[in-house]
């Protein structure tokens, strides 16, 4: 009786393929409109591509191309928490930024669901095939030449370079050396049963090379530093190991200019680790700042190294943004044909030119200025220097004042510290920072 009661197993109707090319009329009509937009952009007229017959134009949208999803290369260890961040971040980009000059308002997301089929079968119809009459032919030809042309002078539109850029800029923000970093591929594949091209981005994971380093006796555990090329044309996502070149560590007077590295230079670089106490220190002390801002300091840094001698007469490794201004310095330590980033120290620090220069021009103690937060970027952030004039002056002089310039992660109000005011307008007493 148990076995007549049981539900029979049943399997759901899917669609044959043909029903996935069929072209329904809403979708004609959106096409349509996204390629009139497009003709406009590219120096045509509607009409170029109205000329068209409806049996061309049928023929070309049977092409569908499915949105762009990212996911994990197979066998890879990728969090999912970033993935679906990938994905959420890919949706939002193609629905928000526009191709082409967004007067024309082509939203991304269009120019992919529709267009794309579009430049796909201009570029590849065969006119052998016989296919449509030579008339089509005629103006298939036309809006093939005037879309070629336009890709070749706006080659920052091209679909792989967009994608890679926004990749490299997700990549930056999760990307960490003593974590992982993460790279992407494009591919693209044919769903037979859906009758659609599927383009994937395919994010892999690299693990940080682990070394081992010696001194005074006790180990330094570290992590090979890796950054992304931000001068590569295709914004590629692979990144760079981080090397820098012997001479520039021993030259003495690097400090007055950023020399680019050039890796076809026939010069010995050395592998760059970092360990983790200078991820720490960094972070803590340009508080203000995110993931992100770091990997981009890191790309800076050693892709235009400079070496300073601090007061003490120890070399630093000069820290810079992307707008090529010193933001802090990496004590570093060679052993072996490797360099080791031990920690990273503020500007305003006794041992370099900056902080130097600034303790003496506020006679304070290395105490006293870690009370009032000159060790961190928030203090330049969140200041109100125009209550406390001698401190600006001082900061000018300096060279810090260009901290007070970057952008924090979250949005920050400045204001004015009553002790500070106190301190700089008692010129003639002395004030020390509680125990």
């Amino acid at each position: 009786m148990a076995s007549k009661n049981r539900k029979k197993k049943t399997v759901k109707n899917r669609k044959p393929p043909s029903s996935y090319i069929v072209v329904s009329k809403t979708y004609f009509e959106d096409y349509v409109k996204t390629a009139h937009k497009l003709m406009r952009l590219i120096g045509l007229q509607p009409s170029d591509f109205d000329a068209l017959s409806k049996r061309a134009k049928q023929q070309i949208m049977k092409l569908r191309i499915a949105p762009i999803r990212v996911r994990a290369e197979k066998g890879d260890t990728v969090p999912r928490p970033y993935i679906n961040l990938f994905n959420w971040m890919m949706g939002y980009y193609m629905k928000t930024t526009y191709y082409g000059d967004p007067s024309y308002n082509i939203l991304r997301l269009e120019y992919f669901t529709y267009l794309q089929s579009l430049r796909f079968y201009i570029t590849a119809y065969d006119p052998e095939d016989n296919f449509l009459p030579i008339d089509q032919l005629e103006h298939l030809h036309k809006i093939k030449e005037s879309l070629l042309k336009y890709e070749e002078e706006n080659e920052r539109e091209d679909f792989y370079i967009n994608t890679n850029r926004l990749m490299r800029t997700l990549f930056l923000y999760t990307s960490q050396p003593n974590y992982r970093y993460y790279t992407s591929k494009d591919t693209q594949e044919v769903n037979y049963a859906k009758a659609v091209f599927e383009y994937q981005v395919n994010v892999s994971s690299i693990e940080p090379e682990r070394k081992i380093f010696y001194m005074n006796g006790k180990k330094r555990s570290s992590f090979r530093l890796g950054y992304y090329d931000l001068w590569n044309p295709d914004y590629s996502t692979v990144p760079i190991m981080a090397e820098i070149p012997q001479r520039i560590l021993q030259e003495v007077n690097m400090e007055e200019e950023h020399s680019e590295s050039d890796p076809d230079a026939t010069e010995i670089c050395l592998p760059v680790f970092i360990q983790n106490h200078a991820l720490h220190r960094f972070s803590e002390r340009m508080d203000a700042t995110d993931n992100y801002f770091r990997n981009i300091s890191f790309s800076m840094t050693f892709k235009y190294p400079a070496v300073v001698t601090a007061i003490n007469g120890q070399r630093l490794i000069k820290a810079i943004d992307d707008k090529l201004n010193c933001i802090g310095y990496f004590p570093f330590f060679e052993q072996n044909g490797s360099v080791l980033l031990l920690s990273f120290l503020p500007l305003a620090s006794p041992i370099t030119p900056e902080g130097s220069t600034l303790f003496n021009e506020l006679g304070v103690l290395m105490e006293d200025s870690k009370y009032i937060g000159l060790d961190k970027l928030s203090f330049y952030i969140k200041t109100d220097f125009a209550s406390v004039p001698k401190l600006e002056k001082a900061l000018r002089k300096a060279g810090l004042w260009h901290l007070t310039d970057i952008q924090p992660k979250s949005e920050t109000e400045r204001r004015e510290y009553l002790f500070l005011k106190r301190y700089f307008e008692e010129s003639n007493e002395t004030y020390s920072a509680p125990v």
